[in-house]
């Protein structure tokens, strides 16, 4: 269940190193310097929302950098999807404390990094197993539309009964209107 991530950023130029720098050694993660001016964030992934706190906060930093490299054991993964992962799989252990994230639509990319992803539960959503609840609309019409006499039909509380052909008076009314 746990994934060691890790985030290799630096050299840069930009006036936010820095902060990134304090970010990544003040954090949950463990940061060493590779080399002078390039770190490495190491993120051990697994049911500490911390964690992954403190690895969506350095790549909100680091992403851009074209120096950043993201790897999740030893494999290059894309740094978006490894932030979007992050904040999500943070947001889910803290509210639910397990991924609960809905798979009716699909399984999203940044799923594909996340150590929470459940795949059966995935193939269950995916094929209808557990549908997304329905949608109910209702479209009412308040009173102050209702007595404007637009024409709208009466409030259904009302006890109004529907003739069967049009009153002799609505043609009369229809007959005054000036043509198109």
């Amino acid at each position: 269940m746990e994934r060691l991530v890790s985030v290799e950023f630096g050299p840069s130029r930009s006036k936010r190193f820095g902060q990134a720098l304090a970010e990544a050694r003040g954090g949950v993660g463990e940061c060493s310097e590779l080399e002078p001016g390039r770190y490495r964030a190491s993120f051990i992934l697994g049911e500490d929302p911390a964690a992954y706190t403190g690895l969506a906060r350095l790549l909100e930093r680091v992403r851009q950098w074209r120096a950043t490299e993201v790897y999740e054991d030893d494999e290059l993964v894309s740094a978006v999807h490894a932030k979007e992962m992050a904040w999500c799989a943070s947001f889910q252990l803290t509210s639910f404390r397990a991924c609960r994230n809905p798979f009716y639509w699909g399984v999203l990319p940044r799923c594909a990094v996340c150590p929470l992803f459940d795949a059966e539960r995935a193939i269950r959503d995916v094929l209808g197993e557990n549908p997304p609840p329905g949608f109910d609309f209702e479209i009412t019409f308040g009173p102050n539309l209702r007595a404007l006499g637009t024409g709208l039909p009466p409030d259904p509380d009302d006890d109004f009964e529907i003739p069967d052909c049009p009153p002799e008076e609505w043609g009369e009314h229809i007959a005054e209107e000036p043509p198109d």
